[in-house]
């Protein structure tokens, strides 16, 4: 007789629900599909796939196709059609289970003009196969100064079962006469593509370790600190999410503080690495074995840059938290500074569209914003602008002041006043400054910087186009 515990973990450590006891002895221990599907519906394929393992006979069950197909159905695949014939155990093993988490927004910490990397699922078509694709989103860096443009989405990445470039083509499942033969598994293939054939070649994503490393910004004769990426506390970091499921890479230790130190004065500015009080988490980074002037994905993640750079290591990519709130009237009696959570795309004048990330502060009752990308007067990881509702006797003179510099009669529904950050090029002669935020809509602010005595126009990222 073998007894197998099966424990459904739906309550708390403290709380622990009733231990089903599952006795199986003799024909007895081959399980319906049916309580084995149940069981999915209760606990992970990780768990499931070590209950199986417990004795021949319930193994049995992971030879079923329609386990792995309902694994797959929580990541939205239910179509095995373009996937080149892969088995769903080989797509959920292969594809899903080590890279499903992948799948949303990342963050570059490129300091100046770094870019927001997004995966997707792909279920393919008759004209390519599925996978995993990361497209770059790309903002103009020049634009009307009060017109915001939304992200467009340039592709840089797939991970699937393609055949890549002049490798030899990848053998095909099958059984020789021998009726014990297996059919052997196919890998997944990380290459870098940007729909045209010519420029596609295989390339590695990594997992880094954590890393004391920050980024600096060398003058003459005076060093500029770069905002920490991510600094301690970031409401945009996705701490839930999780990285990719494959084996962690150390990050590099060596820095440039010494050689910043006798680096010739007519190369400065020049960016390097240096150690910081604040340890970054780990990331994911891709790393492309040919030069960047000829890869065109990569041309695509990195803005080349006026300065000299020291750090020559790829971009270390962050999980990005996808907050699309819907947005509340800011007329109604409900609404709150809460409402504004969120990525939001800004007019940032000569520096064009830039991508930030509103999130609330219960403590002081502000809204803050912290920039996603940067550009070279305000970097990355910076907060460019705080505000806050108008207490009471403030509330007449802030729609006065609205008015009075509004001169095209656009009404703010809710008015906030707060300080941003302006500072001119390399992050130099930084100052804050007094700003009145107006919100015109659920998904529309309109900030008037005093010193710039400029309207910038802020818009809620509403989600990716059905189209794109």
């Amino acid at each position: 007789m073998v007894d197998v515990v099966v424990q459904v973990s739906t309550g708390s450590e403290s709380h622990p629900q009733p231990t089903t006891r599952l006795t199986l002895e003799g024909a007895a221990t081959q399980l319906p599909f049916d309580i084995v599907h149940t069981l999915l519906d209760h606990t992970t394929i990780i768990d499931l796939v070590n209950f199986c393992n417990t004795c021949k006979a319930l193994r049995a069950h992971l030879k079923n196709e329609s386990i792995w197909r309902r694994a797959c159905v929580p990541y939205g695949l239910r179509d095995f059609t373009y996937f080149g014939g892969q088995s769903a155990y080989t797509v959920y093993t292969q594809l899903l289970h080590p890279y499903a988490a992948l799948v949303g927004l990342w963050a570059s910490d490129s300091p100046f003009y770094g870019k927001v990397l997004e995966f997707r699922l792909f279920t393919g078509n008759e004209d390519e196969q599925g996978g995993i694709i990361g497209e770059a989103w790309t903002f103009p860096t020049r634009s009307p100064p009060d017109t915001p443009t939304p992200p467009s989405y340039t592709r840089v990445l797939k991970l699937s079962f393609d055949e890549v470039g002049d490798e030899e083509p990848a053998e095909l499942s099958q059984c020789s006469s021998s009726s014990t033969a297996k059919p052997k598994i196919a890998p997944v293939r990380v290459f870098c593509d940007s729909l045209s054939p010519s420029s596609r070649h295989r390339t590695s994503l990594v997992r880094l370790s954590t890393t004391p490393l920050g980024k600096f910004l060398q003058l003459h004769r005076k060093k500029v600190n770069l905002p920490d990426f991510p600094p301690h506390i970031s409401p945009w970091y996705d701490r839930d999410r999780g990285l990719p499921r494959i084996p962690e890479t150390p990050e590099i230790t060596h820095h440039h503080r010494e050689i910043i130190k006798i680096y010739p004065a007519a190369r400065l500015p020049a960016v390097y690495i240096a150690p910081t009080a604040v340890m970054k988490p780990a990331a994911i980074s891709i790393r492309c074995p040919r030069p960047r002037s000829e890869c065109v994905c990569q041309s695509r993640l990195v803005t080349a840059l006026s300065y000299d750079n020291l750090d020559e290591r790829p971009p270390r990519y962050y999980p990005f938290r996808n907050l699309i709130l819907p947005g509340t009237d800011p007329d109604s009696a409900d609404w709150t500074v809460h409402d504004l959570d969120g990525i939001w795309y800004g007019s940032y004048g000569p520096n064009g569209t830039e991508c930030i990330y509103l999130a609330h502060n219960d403590e002081h009752d502000t809204i803050e914003a912290t920039k996603i990308t940067g550009d070279l007067n305000v970097p990355r990881g910076c907060v460019s602008w705080i505000a806050h509702l108008p207490l009471g006797h403030q509330r007449a003179m802030a729609q006065g002041y609205w008015t009075s510099v509004r001169t095209d009669g656009v009404e703010a529904r809710r008015l906030l006043m707060g300080h941003g950050t302006i500072a001119g090029s390399g992050f130099t002669d930084m100052a804050i400054v007094e700003l009145m935020a107006g919100v015109i809509s659920a998904d529309h602010i309109d900030i008037f910087w005093a010193e710039l005595h400029e309207f910038r126009t802020y818009r809620r990222y509403k989600g990716r186009p059905q189209s794109a």
